[in-house]
């Protein structure tokens, strides 16, 4: 088969059956953007996740009317673990002031009185400590008489990397019901194409034509079909994040100090490799039962 004759057909049918093929494309796009919107919110959360997992942090809440002397002694303490990169202490006024900052509040919660708000240490832990060393030094810092509670995150963490076992698992069930709506769509459109043109077929197969350059342009149509699709999707998707961003990463960034990103080129382009591929199986396999040569 000429794969550039294949096109020309092909190009010619899609012209003469555009409305059909139209149809087809938008149909296709609405379920492409359905896995690209997921591929988009778990590539994020990945992102989120690893971020928090390399960046290992640990808050130390003081009890009330700790002594300036206890809280010096933990401090100095803890700065000489070594897996300790740098320890800050917070005062009751300077956490009510960056609550209030990051979480731009007003009315009644601007005004909370600075008892509200306890004095801690922040704790920067080095990325390859590990979680029971994590959890052997936050035992070890709870024991201390100034520490009211100790805080490692890991709670958030391990919901998070639930949440994402979650999406992951969605994801892959969303590309197989787009895999199934493909090969669907595409095999009932390619077979409406064969019966529109089934007295050129036949005039074809009476001058000898071989069964691959009837199918040919068929083939090509299905993975144009596919290729069209998730075109589309990834374009709409991508103008959707542009404009959404700026009000996501508000959020994003207030929450975990990350701003949100697109899926990476490498996936875009596995998912129109997805779609082309889908497209020309879901033909193959529409010629297979609906045209015989």
């Amino acid at each position: 088969m000429d794969l550039a004759t294949a096109f020309t057909r092909a190009r010619r049918g899609m012209r003469e059956d555009a409305r059909l093929y139209v149809v087809a494309v938008s149909s296709l796009a609405v379920a492409f953007l359905c896995l690209g919107a997921s591929l988009l919110a778990i590539t994020n959360l990945s992102r989120m996740a690893d971020t928090w997992g390399r960046s290992g942090r640990m808050t130390v809440y003081l009890r009330d009317g700790a002594r300036e002397s206890d809280i010096a002694v933990l401090q100095s303490t803890l700065e000489r673990l070594p897996e300790v990169r740098g320890v800050e202490l917070l005062t009751a006024a300077q956490a009510r002031q960056q609550f209030v900052a990051d979480a731009q509040v007003g009315g009644r919660l601007s005004s909370l009185p600075i008892d509200a708000f306890p004095t801690s240490l922040e704790i920067s832990i080095a990325p390859n400590t590990s979680q029971a060393r994590l959890a052997e030094i936050s035992n070890r810092v709870a024991n201390f008489g100034p520490v009211e509670e100790v805080e490692t995150y890991r709670s958030f963490f391990d919901r998070l990397q639930t949440l994402l076992n979650a999406g992951r698992s969605a994801a892959a069930a969303v590309a197989f019901l787009v895999l199934i709506c493909v090969l669907a769509v595409v095999g009932n459109t390619i077979r409406l194409a064969v019966a529109g043109r089934k007295d050129e077929i036949e005039v074809l197969k009476l001058c000898g034509a071989t069964d691959s350059f009837v199918r040919g342009p068929f083939l090509v149509e299905g993975a144009i079909q596919g290729f069209a699709a998730a075109v589309v999707a990834l374009i709409v998707l991508f103008l959707g994040f542009a404009f959404l961003r700026s009000q996501v990463d508000t959020t994003l960034s207030m929450l975990t100090g990350m701003r949100s990103v697109f899926l990476h080129p490498a996936v875009a382009l596995s998912l129109i490799a997805a779609g082309a591929l889908g497209g020309a199986l879901g033909s193959a396999f529409s010629l297979r039962r609906y045209l015989s040569v």
